[in-house]
């Protein structure tokens, strides 16, 4: 029987958690000018994996219809974060879609990104929201972002719930052409209609959590299990949607847990990330104190030959990756990568 016993190092952990993220994207590592869809835990697919929203609409049989695509264009926000890659935001689009994990049940749970915007929808054109977070029942949205224009800027709306139920909108005016971080918070409440969402837009990130610029708890609450967010860009009207740029997109349950920033210490380290063997099905045998998601893994030979890449999620306790290289007897290193660049590496040996 084959198995890769683990030589060096069992991490523990030496600081709190700065914050509980549950996933960041920069689209830093995706292929420029391709679809979102595909790359990534990101699809368009409702099917497989069960977390798209569908095909864009075309206007006509004729009209062209792609999906949003990766563009190399920069975002960034003081304190939260930078990226030299972005995401297209305009209509007749595939809606593309990502797994929340693990589900959010309860508690906040907070949603970070940046907004660089060139239109939006007039009150006339019908606003629509181009993001949704849903919950496990795929005809339930938790809650949706929109905009609408206010002349050389625009404003901010939130609603809960179902399409019919009341849009709050910001009162101040943001500009096209600048970054905008836009964070929103829902919080789970004890009633069936009392849950809360919230919409800071432009905060000092760095100085904490401030007071919301709007709240929305109109409606009823069809919150669940908290388990994707998809950008709806896939409705065949024009006019109601809004054109830019969207980055840094961060889910957390904590709003420390939100920034792109490096964290002061190795994630790895602080989450007890273990490396134990390899199964006999090839799978490799890992531990974690938390979730650790967009992790890029790296399985080399000791004369340094990269043998196999790949971006992997660790979810909380102990899990299975499957690797596609057949190894001999011998040492190897794998090596991790967190989203801020930190590395560690595990020596492993294959009798």
């Amino acid at each position: 029987m084959k198995r890769i016993l683990l030589l060096l190092l069992t991490f523990l952990t030496t600081v709190i958690s700065q914050g509980q993220n549950i996933f960041k994207d920069d689209f830093s590592t995706y292929v420029i000018n391709q679809e979102l869809s595909g790359q990534g835990l990101w699809s368009n697919s409702p099917i497989a994996p069960n977390v798209g929203i569908g095909a864009c609409l075309p206007l006509s049989g004729s009209q062209p219809c792609s999906g949003t695509k990766v563009v190399g264009q920069s975002l960034n926000y003081l304190d939260y974060g930078s990226s030299n890659s972005s995401i297209t935001l305009a209509p007749v689009q595939d809606g593309v879609a990502r797994a929340i994990t693990p589900v959010v049940t309860d508690g906040n749970l907070y949603l970070g990104l940046v907004l660089n915007l060139t239109s939006a929808p007039t009150t006339a054109g019908s606003p629509v929201d181009f993001l949704r977070v849903i919950n496990s029942d795929a005809t339930q949205v938790t809650y949706r972002l929109l905009v609408r224009d206010a002349g050389f800027g625009y404003n901010v709306g939130i609603r809960k719930g179902a399409s019919s139920n009341a849009t709050v909108y910001t009162g101040d005016v943001f500009n096209y052409g600048e970054n905008v971080l836009l964070i929103l918070k829902y919080s789970h409440l004890g009633g069936p209609d009392d849950d809360i969402v919230s919409a800071f837009v432009n905060p000092i990130y760095g100085n904490g959590e401030p007071a919301p610029n709007i709240t929305n708890a109109a409606g009823f609450d069809q919150s669940g299990a908290i388990d994707r967010l998809a950008f709806r860009m896939n409705f065949n009207v024009a006019a109601s949607m809004p054109t830019g740029l969207i980055g840094l997109v961060s889910t957390s349950t904590t709003w420390e847990g939100l920034t792109f920033l490096p964290l002061g210490v190795n994630q790895f380290e602080a989450n007890s990330v273990t490396i134990s063997s390899i199964l006999e099905n090839g799978q490799l045998q890992i531990s974690s104190k938390n979730t650790l998601n967009n992790v890029q893994m790296k399985l080399f030979s000791t004369t340094g030959a990269l043998l196999e890449q790949k971006m992997i999620n660790i979810p909380t306790g102990s899990s299975q990756i499957g690797l596609a290289s057949k190894l001999s007897s011998g040492m190897y290193i794998v090596q991790l990568y967190d989203e801020n660049g930190e590395k560690t590496s595990f020596k492993i040996i294959s009798k």
